[in-house]
This record gives C-alpha cells, structure tokens and sequence, in this order.
C-alpha cells in the first residue's frame, strides 16, 4: 500500500470511525483557551521588571559601574590571609575575607561624592556587592526625588 491509499483509508473514517461536531467544538474552545494563556503569559513577562544581570567578573563589573558612576569611580580590593590583621569594621567569618573599597566622582575633579567599603568572601562577591550598594543609592535618590517633587518629603521641618 502506497502513502496516498494509506492516507485515504485514514481520511475515509475507517480507523477511527466518523467526527462528531461536539468534537470539532471541544477541540476549538481548548486552543481558544490555550491561546488565551499562552497570550497572558507573553504580557506577564513582558511587563514585569527584569532583574539586572549579575556581574561575574571584573569586565562585568567596569562596565556596569561605568554606567552607573558617569563622572567616574575607582576601587581597590584588599585580600586577607587567614592570621592577617583585620580591621575593626570587618564582619567575623571562618573563611578570608576580601575588602572592596570604593569610591564615586562628581563633576567637579578629585571630589568624592561616595567612599565606601563592603566586604565578601570572593574577589567576585565583592563586585556584585559595590555594584549592588551603587544600584541602591541609584533607587534611593530617585525615591527622595519623586518625594520631593510632590512636597512630601520635609527634611527642614
């Protein structure tokens, strides 16, 4: 038997004897339904915030800081052996830490605006947490902006 004589006994009802019209309904209203998922689904995730994506190295972390500091910033990472002298605003941890200390610019040359240090115990945990603490002044100055734009926010009072 030849693929069109095959096709045609299939076609003819003989295998599975004839559709029904509550069938053909059935079968439409679960694509109308799947449809309709699949549709607010795609409108989910296209409104829902997306997460920033995690530095992972120090390539990562020059450009997103980059971005983030545009009158520019520097940092220098301080690695501790086991027995080192730490200093006195380390957290306690069994394992060596690494130290980040950071700083953002101004316009003006030379000025700080922000110094910080944060602490971790990988050189990569420790870019993910000044881009992290950058990220948060970003939110927190856009917050203490739209507060002030709607005369809530009374600091002299």
């Amino acid at each position: 038997m030849n693929a069109i004589g095959a096709a045609s006994v299939l076609a003819s009802g003989v295998q599975g004897g004839h559709a029904k019209a509550t069938d053909t309904v059935l079968v439409a209203l679960v694509i109308a339904g799947l449809a309709i998922v699949g549709g607010g689904l795609l409108f989910f995730f296209q409104r829902r915030p997306r997460r920033p994506r995690a530095v992972t190295d120090r390539w990562g972390a020059l450009a997103v800081m980059g971005e983030l500091c545009p009158h520019g910033w520097d940092a220098q990472i301080s690695l501790y052996g086991r027995g080192a002298p730490m200093p006195d605003d380390a957290p306690p941890a069994l394992v060596p830490l690494v130290a980040l200390e950071w700083k953002q610019y101004d316009e003006e040359p030379g000025r700080v605006v922000v110094a910080r240090r944060v602490w971790a115990p990988t050189i990569d945990q420790a870019l993910q947490s000044m881009v992290d603490d950058r990220r948060t002044d970003i939110a927190l100055e856009q917050i203490e902006r739209a507060a002030d734009s709607n005369g809530e926010l009374g600091w002299g009072d």
